[in-house]
């Protein structure tokens, strides 16, 4: 089994590069300034063989996380040229969105709608040619999003087309979706601390080789050792990839995976 880890809070240091280097897989901010793509590159040089994947939000808006794709999800220039903005719009005329962290609210785009489809298409080129990653983390990769849409058929075929798009763009891309659907086009899913729902990192028909699901475990200031190496344990014979994500943020090697490591 492979080992991932996200890292989206970095304060691109050399010590937090020797960190990162030690994992197989690393999902990072799409941040294209220059102190951030010259930590990269240092991962890069400690071991050149990780695979380093940048990460987009797919149903709501990115607020302020900075970043090429980010920039071009949110340009109003876009919409005005277009006549069109991208929101996902309620029954009663309002913008859909929902609350985050207990208190953000983030408005939910309409995949239907072309602003949307061709913005995230020119987002993810824009993110390939700030860096050259090896994919893209798609999160809050769903159609099926609460009340708001519920097993929308029609976005759901938005979104599925959409993303085929993007991955006749980049054939040898890796790309992984964190959603509650089972697409086209994608190497995996991620799965974040559902250990009752591991069925989900059984490779599916349509899923592209190689297959990169995930499970990211999270981790509590009490979470032990012996906890991680169970679920390890529970997540190794589905093949899928393990990380272990902790309550702040920081990029973090846990002892027990320099026993667990195949």
């Amino acid at each position: 089994m492979r080992l991932f880890s996200t890292c989206y809070t970095i304060t691109k240091t050399p010590e937090e590069a020797a960190i990162a280097a030690k994992y197989d897989l690393l999902i990072v901010n799409q941040d294209a300034g220059a102190s951030h793509l010259a930590w990269l590159n240092a991962v890069k040089t400690l071991k050149p063989t990780i695979k380093i994947i940048a990460y987009q939000i797919v149903a709501e808006e990115p607020g302020q996380a900075p970043g090429p794709g980010n920039t071009i999800l949110m340009a109003r220039s876009r919409w005005d040229a277009a006549q069109q903005e991208p929101w996902l719009m309620t029954a009663s005329g309002d913008i859909a969105a929902f609350t985050v962290s207990g208190w953000k609210r983030k408005r939910m785009f309409d995949y239907r709608l072309p602003v949307w489809q061709s913005a995230f298409k020119d987002a993810c080129a824009a993110v390939f040619a700030a860096f050259p990653y090896d994919g893209m983390f798609f999160d809050n990769c769903t159609a099926s999003w609460g009340k708001h849409q519920p097993a929308n058929p029609s976005a759901s075929q938005s979104l599925q087309s959409v993303l085929l798009d993007v991955r006749r763009m980049y054939p040898e891309k890796w790309f992984i979706g964190n959603g509650v659907e089972n697409w086209l086009g994608l190497n995996g899913e991620m799965n974040e601390g559902r250990i009752l729902d591991l069925n989900e990192l059984i490779p599916v028909s349509g899923q592209i080789v190689p297959n990169v699901n995930c499970f990211s475990f999270p981790l509590t200031p009490t979470t032990t050792d012996a906890e991680i190496q169970s679920a390890y344990n529970l997540v190794k014979p589905y093949g899928a990839w393990f990380g272990a994500h902790r309550w702040d943020g920081v990029l973090h090697w846990p002892a027990v995976f320099n026993s667990i490591e195949d």
